[in-house]
């Protein structure tokens, strides 16, 4: 007989019971919405559904170009458990392949990231071009009919969009990454030319809670006068003025302005490309399902959340900045300056890891009430209506 965990009441809450529930949510226009049902957060069967329907399909953003300039160049990360390597070309193009041997699937490279002219399985000594294209299969002669180019690496599809890399496992991605935010580009982030921006840090974390809950965390900006006191508060923008973006299928968005025009947050004195208020707007925005990027003139703070279970996941995160904000820092301080950044952007997580984590263990609760949104939490609502749609 089957034996299923029993960790709260939702967890073993069936899959069509979490649909039939999330769609009913989606369902309500914004004024009348409330939050994501519970069981959506706990469920493990739920969970499974979005592994193949999510993560297994969907652009999963893995950093930045920029990461990764030189030929030979590579990152690896991790989509729903299986391991990717992506690796620049003598080309200058980017190419991504399961980061696993041909021959019996050992994984290739341990390595977070670096620079290889090939590589080679620890297993047999399979080795392979940064092209994926097998090279070398020792004693492989005594199998008749082996044919060497039939066991190239599995190769993924790959885009980029404004310096951002993006993966899909999927044999035949739906529309393209960079046509899915067209309008996201040329309405809103264009104007500040990301792909410009200059990567200075790269780290990761592991919290427990649910991954969608970072992703409501970090699509509202409602909690942060009160939540975020020692980092994103001291801007000081009005709740008032936060605009919410758009439905969309692919991606929302909010922003608003700053009050001060200079220093922290603003655009620097040589910035020509920002006019008039976004030389002081913040822009948080999610590529749905899991890209999370806080967008300012002097700086961007990416995040991609990968689930490790129901109740943990594992978030990739960066900086990047502007061209002419590094020109403004002398050499022998760029190692302390990065640090206070890092120092900085740490604090700022640990503010919002003490509330994800809440938020996974209150949602957890047998008896709620319903639940509502303020205004300008409308970006909750539309993941919400994405994840049913995705999911149905």
């Amino acid at each position: 007989m089957k034996i299923e965990p029993v960790l709260n009441t939702y967890t073993n809450k069936s899959l069509n019971e979490s649909l039939s529930s999330l769609q009913e949510c989606s369902s309500q226009p914004f004024e009348e919405s409330s939050p994501i049902p519970p069981s959506n957060n706990h469920s493990i069967h739920f969970y499974n559904h979005e592994q193949d329907r999510i993560f297994n399909q969907e652009w999963i953003c893995i950093g930045r170009c920029d990461e990764i300039p030189l030929t030979g160049d590579f990152l690896t990360h991790e989509i729903a458990g299986t391991p990717v390597l992506i690796v620049r070309q003598d080309s200058g193009e980017i190419m991504s392949f399961v980061n696993a041997c041909a021959h019996r699937f050992t994984c290739l490279s341990k390595e977070k990231s670096g620079h290889a002219f090939a590589f080679s399985c620890p297993n047999h000594a399979w080795t392979y071009g940064i092209d994926g294209q097998l090279k070398h299969a020792p004693f492989m002669d005594m199998k008749s009919n082996f044919i060497m180019s039939d066991h190239n690496l599995e190769r993924l599809h790959t885009e980029i969009w404004e310096g951002f890399i993006y993966v899909s496992l999927s044999k035949k991605p739906k529309k393209g990454i960079a046509k899915s935010l067209d309008a996201l580009k040329k309405n809103i982030v264009g104007r500040y030319e990301m792909a410009s921006y200059k990567t200075v840090i790269r780290e990761s974390m592991c919290w427990n809670a649910n991954w969608k809950n970072l992703v409501e965390n970090f699509t509202e900006s409602y909690h942060v006068p009160i939540a975020h006191p020692k980092t994103f508060a001291g801007h000081e923008k009005q709740i008032k003025d936060y605009e919410c973006g758009e439905d969309s299928d692919h991606y929302c968005y909010h922003f608003a302005p700053q009050e001060l025009e200079e220093g922290s947050g603003a655009a620097h004195p040589l910035n020509t490309n920002l006019k008039g208020k976004w030389r002081r707007t913040m822009v948080d925005f999610c590529v749905f399902p899991n890209h999370l990027v806080t967008l300012m003139p002097d700086y961007l703070w990416w995040v991609s959340v990968m689930p490790n279970g129901v109740g943990s996941f594992k978030a990739t995160w960066g900086v990047a900045v502007p061209q002419e904000i590094l020109n403004d820092i002398a050499e022998e301080d760029y190692e302390r300056w990065v640090k206070e950044k890092i120092d900085y952007m740490n604090t700022a997580n640990e503010e919002d890891r003490v509330l994800v984590e809440r938020l996974f263990q209150g949602s957890q609760s047998v008896r709620v009430p319903q639940g509502t949104y303020h205004p300008i939490e409308k970006n909750l609502w539309q993941f919400t209506k994405y994840l049913s749609k995705i999911t149905a």
